[in-house]
Order: structure tokens, then sequence, then C-alpha cells
């Protein structure tokens, strides 16, 4: 008879930019029941670092919908809005590897374009000063999905060198999930379909 792999740490991590809507109360579900089952903490997260389209009193609504369906979560919250110190340390680091790059092109230059298409890469044009710092990706990613089976993705081609920080001045949801899932030691992410295209570069800033 096998055994359940067991895993240490799952979470969910809404964004309260509008009411928890039923696909994500799935999404929830899904993850507490597979962290529970295989003896682990179910943490809860708030993906607000987008702070213009979020909202403090959508962050209250999702709790109160979550704890009125009966979930419990392990420890407190965390907000990512508290955590730019955290999220400016590890742009650092990254910068000091030569893993990003500044990127002076307005939205309006590549509007339009499927991906990137690497104006900044080897440098900033003259003219130009950096807006935003995008992470040099390469080759191709792959990984299994419990649900959607082997999933592969060429980066340059299908995402381009995604941006880290914005133009202005807020870091970017790849960059924020990623240093909160290693640093609250999350092994196992049950989210939605619509989060699958995202995670080769997940994997990559890994």
């Amino acid at each position: 008879m096998s055994s359940v792999p067991s895993i240490s740490r799952g979470r969910f991590a809404p964004s309260p930019t509008g009411p928890l809507h039923f696909g994500s109360l799935v999404a929830a579900l899904g993850s507490c029941l597979e962290a529970r089952a295989r003896g682990g903490r179910w943490l809860l997260r708030m993906e607000d670092v987008d702070r213009p389209r979020c909202r403090q009193e959508h962050a209250d609504a999702i709790l109160a919908t979550l704890e009125a369906c009966g979930f419990e979560w392990d420890g407190p919250v965390l907000a990512q809005h508290t955590r730019n110190a955290r999220y400016a340390e590890i742009l650092e680091r990254l910068k000091k590897m030569d893993a990003v790059y500044p990127c002076g092109c307005t939205r309006s230059e590549i509007d339009g374009a499927p991906v990137y298409p690497g104006t900044c890469r080897a440098g900033l044009p003259p003219g130009k000063t950096a807006r935003a710092w995008r992470l040099r990706v390469a080759g191709d990613i792959a990984f299994d999905d419990a649900v959607q089976g082997r999933q592969r993705q060429n980066l340059p081609r299908a995402a381009g060198d995604c941006v880290l920080l914005r133009a202005d001045g807020l870091f970017a949801y790849q960059l924020a999930v990623v240093v909160d899932d290693a640093d609250q030691g999350i092994d196992h992410v049950v989210r939605g379909a619509d989060l699958l295209d995202s995670t080769p570069r997940q994997i990559c800033l890994q």
C-alpha cells in the first residue's frame, strides 16, 4: 500500500481587488484539502503588492468569506505590501548576479509586441533612462502539473524578459510570489489554471 507523500506547507494567496469569487473559493478548498490530507500546514497570504488595484475592504471581505465557509489557516496572514524591503533585497542580489537589467522602454514603445523584444537587454540605448528592471530568461522550462500533466515553455518566445520592478516603482507579482513562497517554505501550490502560464517564469526566477 503506497503512502501519500507528505508536504510541509501549502498556501492560498488571493489578490484583494474585489470580492472572493467562486473560482477562487474552489482553489482555496483544493489547496486546503491537499495540505491537510498530506499532514501539512495551510497558510494564507494577501497578494496586494499592486497597491493601486487592491483595497483593504476587499481583503477584510475575503477573510470574512473564508471564515464563514469554515476555513482555518495556520499562523498570521502575510500581506505583500509589508514586504517591499525584502523584495528590494532580492532584486539587489539579482543585480549582482547579472540576472536582471534596467529597461527604459515605455509601454507605447512595446505595445502590440507578443513578448518584450529585448531592446535594452544589452544596455540602455542612447537617450533612455532606466524605468523598470527585467529578468533575463533563457531556454525551456518543463514541469509536471498534477492535473494538466507535463508542461513545457520556451521562455524567450512565449514570455520574454519579464518585469520585476515596474516603472511606477512597484514590485511585480512574479518577483513577490517567488520570494514569498521561498520565505514561507511553500512546497506545494494548488491554484487556478489561469496561472499555469506564469509557472515557468516563476520556476526560472526560483
